[in-house]
C-alpha cells in the first residue's frame, strides 16, 4: 500500500484544468504516476475501466492505491520504466520490422479485448504502451464493458485503431478480415475515421492549443507553432533583407536563412473582393503542411500563417515554412548515372502516391518545381495552396487521373524514365 501524503511529485505530465491531471511521483526509490479527478464520476470510470482490463488479463499498470484528498480524487500506478507509447514507438526511428510487429501485438490485444467484450472508446495508439516487449493499456476511463451491439461496436473500435496504422507498416499479419463484404465495409470505416481524424486536425490548426497558438484583433490573424517567436509587426521591415526567389503578380516569396515566407498579393479589386468569401491560399497551406507533419507525410515544417486585417476585411497574407535544401525531382532525376539510383527513385515516386491514396489527397500542382529531392533521395512536396484531402472516393478518382497526368508531364515524352513510371496511371 503506496500511501498519497508519502510521495514527493516532480512534475506534471498532462493536464485538463478544472478536470484531471498527471503527475509523476516517487517514494522509497519507486517511481509513480498519479492521476488526480476534480469529479467523481471521471475518478470511479477510471477505476472500472481498470478492474475491466484486470478481469480481463489485458496488460495495464498496476494500482497501488486510491482514494480523495484534499477534495481530489487519485489513483496511484505503477510507472512503466522505459516505457515508450505505441504512437511515439512509430514516429521513431526503428526498422520497419520492428514497426510491424508492434503492430500486430496491439492488434492481437484488441482481439483479446473484444473476446472479453471490452472496447478502449479512445483507440489510439497513444493509449497503448510499449517496453521490454511488452504492450500495456492505459486509460481507463475510456474502456467500456459492452452489452449491446457488441459485434458493430468491436468492428467500429477495430476500424478505429486501423485507420491510424501508416500504409507503409501495413503486412499481410495486419489484414483485417477475409470476407470480401465485410472487408469492403472496414475500408470504409477505416476511410471515414482518417477524414474525421484530419478534418478535427484542421480546427485544430485554427486555434490555441498545446501545439499552435492563434492571436486575433481587427488588425491581424496570427496562427503559429507555440514555440516560434517573431515580431510580426515588423515583417515587412524582416522581408526587405530578405532574397526574392519569386516575384509574381499573386504571390511573392521570400528566403531568409531558415525560412521561405510566401506572401499572398491583392492583385486587384475583384480579387480583393473575391478573397472575402473564400479560404486564403495561405491559411489552406498552413492547415494542410501541418497535417502532413501530424501524417509523417513529406513536406518542410510549417511555422506560421500571418494575415492582416482591416476590420474584418482579410488583407494581404503570409505563410512560413522551413526552408529545405533540394532539387526539382526532373532535374534530379536527370542527374542520376546508375540505374540501380533510377529504379530507387522510382521506387520513392511510387511509394508517395501509394501513401497518398490511402489519406485521398490531391495536391493540385504537381510541376516539377512543386516537387524536392534531398540528396538522401527524399521527396518532399510544397506549395499546398490549392490542395485538400477528399472523403469521397468518386471525386478523389476523378481528381487523382488529372494529378497524375500533371505528374508524368513533367517528363519529356521520349524520357526512359516516364516509360518507368508510367504505371502510375493505374493506381487508383
Amino acid at each position: 500500500m503506496v500511501d498519497i501524503v508519502n510521495l514527493h511529485f516532480s512534475k506534471v505530465l498532462r493536464e485538463v484544468p478544472n478536470r484531471r491531471k498527471v503527475v509523476e511521483a516517487s517514494y522509497n526509490n519507486e517511481s509513480f504516476v498519479v492521476k488526480f479527478f476534480n469529479k467523481r464520476a471521471d475518478y470511479l470510470k477510471e477505476l472500472a475501466g481498470v478492474l475491466h482490463l484486470n478481469e480481463a488479463g489485458i496488460p495495464t499498470p498496476k494500482v497501488y492505491s486510491f482514494g480523495i484528498s484534499s477534495n481530489e480524487y487519485y489513483i496511484i500506478f505503477q510507472k512503466i520504466i522505459d516505457a515508450l507509447t505505441v504512437e511515439q514507438f512509430l514516429s521513431s526511428n526503428e526498422n520497419l520490422f520492428s514497426k510491424q510487429t508492434i503492430i500486430k501485438q496491439v492488434l492481437t490485444l484488441n482481439k483479446k479485448m473484444y473476446e472479453k467484450n471490452i472496447i478502449q472508446l479512445d483507440n489510439y495508439f497513444k493509449n497503448y504502451l510499449y517496453a521490454n516487449g511488452e504492450i500495456y493499456l492505459i486509460d481507463g476511463g475510456l474502456i467500456r464493458k459492452i452489452k449491446f451491439f457488441k459485434s458493430t461496436r468491436k468492428f467500429l473500435n477495430f476500424s478505429l485503431i486501423s485507420s491510424k496504422i501508416n500504409p507503409e507498416y501495413f503486412s499481410k499479419k495486419t489484414i483485417s478480415y477475409k470476407n470480401t463484404f465485410v472487408e469492403f465495409l472496414h475500408k470504409k470505416c477505416v476511410d471515414f475515421y482518417i477524414h474525421k481524424a484530419i478534418s478535427n486536425f484542421q480546427k485544430k490548426t485554427l486555434r490555441t492549443s498545446s501545439q499552435f497558438e492563434k492571436k486575433a484583433s481587427l488588425n491581424y490573424l496570427l496562427l503559429k507553432q507555440r514555440d516560434f517567436n517573431f515580431d510580426f509587426s515588423k515583417l515587412d521591415d524582416f522581408l526587405l533583407n530578405a532574397e526574392i526567389i519569386k516575384n509574381g503578380n499573386t504571390c511573392t516569396v521570400f528566403r531568409h536563412e531558415y525560412l521561405v515566407i510566401k506572401r499572398y498579393n491583392i492583385k486587384s479589386v475583384w480579387h480583393f473582393i473575391k478573397t472575402q468569401f473564400i479560404k486564403s491560399r495561405g491559411k489552406n497551406s498552413w492547415q494542410i503542411s501541418n497535417t502532413f507533419q501530424l501524417q509523417n507525410l513529406p513536406c518542410p515544417k510549417p511555422f506560421f500563417y500571418y494575415e492582416k486585417r482591416f476590420l474584418f476585411l482579410r488583407l494581404t497574407s503570409y505563410f512560413a515554412m522551413e526552408r529545405i535544401n533540394g532539387e526539382n525531382i526532373v532535374s534530379y532525376q536527370e542527374s542520376l548515372q546508375e540505374n540501380v539510383q533510377n529504379e530507387n527513385l522510382k521506387n520513392n515516386i511510387f511509394k508517395l502516391f501509394n501513401t497518398l491514396k490511402f489519406y485521398k489527397f490531391i495536391h493540385g500542382d504537381l510541376k516539377k518545381t512543386n516537387i524536392l529531392v534531398d540528396n538522401k533521395m527524399q521527396i518532399r512536396m510544397i506549395d499546398f495552396d490549392k490542395s485538400f484531402f477528399s472523403m469521397s472516393q468518386s471525386i478523389y478518382n476523378y481528381k487523382i487521373k488529372n494529378q497524375i497526368t500533371r505528374f508524368l508531364s513533367n517528363w519529356k515524352n521520349k524520357s526512359k524514365f516516364l516509360t518507368a513510371i508510367r504505371s502510375l496511371e493505374k493506381i487508383i
